[in-house]
């Protein structure tokens, strides 16, 4: 995928775009979650979000596992995968989180991934890109308009980042990178979250010294990450010292197993972006390796069930639950295939083993409420479809699981909705259009959807870049 413009100037032409005059630069809370909710409609626009199953729900679960670290927090935070090799990850207002998938292939352990999510969380508490916002108010806004439709509309590459950049030329005020001190409040702020979440401090350190060792290699893309957080080789040093600050001061930080499952989302992305007959030669070397067994095992069963192999997808995932019993994605991948091949009940007792050791797990739901539906107990069938849309809410495939289950129930008003909702973010206009329309003639007038309906049938609809 083409790159159209560094993903933080991005965000900020979006955000220069809905806040009009420079007396609106002094954001509250309110304004601030709805410049996120516009900017995460254009991110969707113009990236290709993952919305696998395995890796959007798995990196969401460690997401929410951080933001009950956090107590008492303004935002209901949401995180996302790019579908992007670049090494990078952003945060913007409202509690939107990004990780690219270049950063996840780098990362060792589910703590590194935990340490990344930890700090860009920490830069939204902070609130650091609104302060930056605020302090360009003297920029222009019909050159960021026109910067903003250059790296979006038309221009591709290297002339819409110029474009984008020489828009910028007289916002003398606004700073592009994080300043030292927002990074290091966004340190303090992240060990301490991690430390709560219970991950090992040092993971912090691990994922951070790769990406710096990364900027110094003259064959390697110098990762996003470096531009949009400055001065990380002279910050090393003092991330290293919290590290050990928080080791001796905080005895409870390491509770958590570093790895978690994050070996078996390395094979899912493994089998997703390398040729399969690739993925099969390496995870079967794997196969004879302590250390990279399960995730072979995973990721073969994985291979085998895309090929509809149901029965050899069975045996190894058997086998990665014998060596890992306590993991939520291979118990989650057995009720998966054990739906598939009609043995219902020991797909309940597997999805259900799941929740117990994850209650939110997006996956796990989704695939439970599938399981219900089939033994006919819709009203169970829904509380856990509805629960996995709570947790990982631009999902399609749960848009049109929840729309059929509706009509199933009879609930015709929200069967129309979320069907409506499922033919939009794929892009068929014409089936969204007729079941948003039904749906408005079935949901009372007072229903909130009835605005988000009237807004969706409005003008040509922007497909979502698919998942």
């Amino acid at each position: 995928m083409e790159r159209k413009a560094p993903l933080l100037v991005v965000c900020l032409l979006v955000l220069s775009l809905f806040l009009g005059s420079p007396s609106a630069w002094g954001l509250d809370l309110k304004e601030e979650k709805e410049l996120g909710r516009e900017i995460l409609k254009t991110i969707r626009q113009h990236y290709r979000l993952i919305n696998d199953q395995e890796v959007a729900g798995y990196v969401q679960s460690v997401g929410q596992r951080v933001v009950k670290s956090l107590g008492a927090t303004h935002y209901d935070y949401r995180f996302f995968v790019i579908d992007d090799g670049t090494p990078n990850a952003f945060a913007i207002p409202g509690g939107y989180v990004f990780l690219f998938r270049g950063i996840i292939e780098l990362m060792d352990s589910e703590a590194e991934l935990a340490s990344i999510i930890c700090h860009e969380v920490a830069h939204v508490q902070a609130r650091h890109v609104k302060k930056m916002l605020e302090k360009g108010r003297v920029l222009n806004i019909a050159a960021m308009a026109g910067a903003l439709a250059g790296a979006f509309l038309g221009l591709q590459g290297d002339a819409a980042q110029a474009i984008a950049v020489g828009s910028m030329a007289g916002a003398k005020s606004l700073a592009l990178k994080f300043s030292r001190e927002n990074e290091e409040e966004a340190d303090r702020l992240g060990f301490r979250y991690l430390c709560a979440a219970g991950y090992d401090p040092y993971a912090m350190v691990s994922i951070m010294r790769k990406m710096n060792r990364m900027g110094w290699q003259s064959d390697s893309r110098i990762p996003s990450y470096l531009r949009t957080h400055p001065a990380l080789g002279e910050r090393l040093g003092y991330l290293e010292l919290l590290a050990q600050n928080a080791a001796t001061s905080h005895a409870t930080c390491t509770v958590r197993d570093p790895m978690g499952d994050f070996p078996l989302v390395q094979a899912v992305l493994m089998s997703r972006h390398t040729d399969p007959a690739v993925a099969r030669d390496r995870f079967r070397a794997w196969l004879h390796d302590d250390t990279h067994r399960v995730g072979a095992a995973y990721g073969l069963g994985r291979l085998a069930l895309d090929k509809g192999e149901v029965k050899e997808a069975l045996g190894y995932l058997r086998r990665a639950a014998a060596w890992k019993p306590d993991s939520v994605l291979i118990l989650s991948a057995l009720g998966d295939v054990y739906h598939k091949m009609g043995r219902l009940d020991e797909a309940t007792k597997a999805l259900e083993e799941a929740l117990k050791r994850e209650p939110d797990s997006p996956v796990a739901h989704l695939r439970l409420g599938l399981v219900l539906q089939d033994q006919g107990r819709w009203q169970q069938a829904l509380q856990h479809l509805k629960k996995a849309e709570s947790l990982a809410p631009y999902n399609p495939l749960l848009d049109y699981h929840l729309g059929i289950l509706y009509g199933r129930i009879d609930q015709l008003g929200d069967a129309h909705y979320f069907l409506g909702r499922y033919y939009q973010r794929t892009g068929n206009r014409k089936l969204a259009a007729f079941h948003y329309e039904k749906a408005r003639s079935h949901l009372p007038e007072s229903d909130p959807r009835q605005k988000k309906i009237d807004d969706a049938l409005k003008g040509p609809h922007k497909k979502e870049r698919p998942g």
